[in-house]
């Protein structure tokens, strides 16, 4: 089989962005239609809405203003790598993305919520370590968060509820 390199977005940004959700590498279903969790299965905005009380995004523009309101930007960690599918754990050449020097540009971000446990396990650690090397007097939090994604429904944040109070720390 052919291995074709998987290219990600570009950080969807808003002003002043506070927070930075960190992915891996957009799934399929999100690079077909160019939009950050896409996919319906992916509970990201349903956790959002959750948590502000807001209406349920109906449009990407919708999710835009959504992420805007309250200082929210989106990205992934890596740049580009091979993967057969959408599933994390079919990647290999993964070529991150320079994290440190987008906080630099974005100096007024304080969070980076790393969207999965794996993930955290895979570069958090690596990231959490760089920018306390790099920042070394800024208070930058680096936050294992719970997967958003459906699959890790099956493994006990199935509850939406649950998984939104965990998700409430990006904003504390």
């Amino acid at each position: 089989m052919d291995e074709k390199r998987t290219y990600g977005f570009e950080p969807l940004l808003c002003d002043n962005p506070r927070i930075v959700i960190l992915g891996t590498l957009p799934g399929q279903e999100s690079l077909r239609e160019n939009e950050y969790y896409y996919s319906n299965s992916n509970r990201i905005w349903k956790v959002l809405c959750l948590l502000k009380n807001e209406p349920t995004p109906t449009n990407y523009n919708e999710k835009k203003q959504l992420l805007a309101k309250y200082h929210i930007a989106l990205w992934d960690y890596y740049e580009s790598a091979i993967r057969i599918g959408s599933c994390d754990n079919k990647i290999s050449d993964a070529r991150p993305v320079d994290i440190c020097g987008f906080l630099s540009n974005h100096p007024t971000i304080n969070t980076i919520a790393i969207n999965g446990f794996g993930k955290y396990k895979k570069f958090g650690k690596k990231i959490r370590k760089k920018v306390k090397k790099v920042f070394p007097n800024n208070q930058i939090r680096v936050l294992r968060m719970p997967e958003t994604s459906g699959v890790n429904a099956n493994h006990g944040w199935g509850d939406l509820n649950v998984l939104a109070k965990e998700w409430n720390r990006i904003f504390e």
